[in-house]
């Protein structure tokens, strides 16, 4: 009886990933929004000093990396400026995947630089 058991829930983990995989197809080619685009709307929003947007996601935008530097995130917790950039992008992020962002001030961001030397 286990062994029969096993078996049976093995196929359902089957089904549950095929069922995965489905839905994730189905929301790749409903991905809409590219780089370009995201760093436009920040641009406009923010007027950064920096700003890189990256695909990471092979061209299908679903899975977005960003480094914004702005004058605006001075004096705000990493929360605020986390919450600023989503707001801005509230539209873009319903149907974007995986979104990653490392947001600083202009002292912030030549820390950062220094560093990488």
């Amino acid at each position: 009886m286990q062994i029969f058991g096993l078996k049976r829930d093995c196929k359902i983990r089957v089904q549950t990933h095929t069922r995965k995989n489905k839905n994730t197809k189905k929301m790749s080619s409903e991905c809409k929004y590219d780089a370009k685009h995201l760093e436009d709307k920040l641009r406009a929003r923010f007027e950064p000093s920096h700003v890189e947007v990256t695909d990471d996601s092979d061209g299908c935008g679903a899975k977005f990396s960003v480094i914004i530097v702005s004058k605006e995130f001075v004096g705000q917790s990493l929360l605020k400026k986390h919450r600023l950039v989503n707001q801005s992008l509230a539209e873009e992020l319903k149907s974007i995947h995986a979104f990653s962002q490392k947001a600083y001030t202009p002292e912030e961001w030549e820390k950062v630089q220094q560093q990488q030397q």
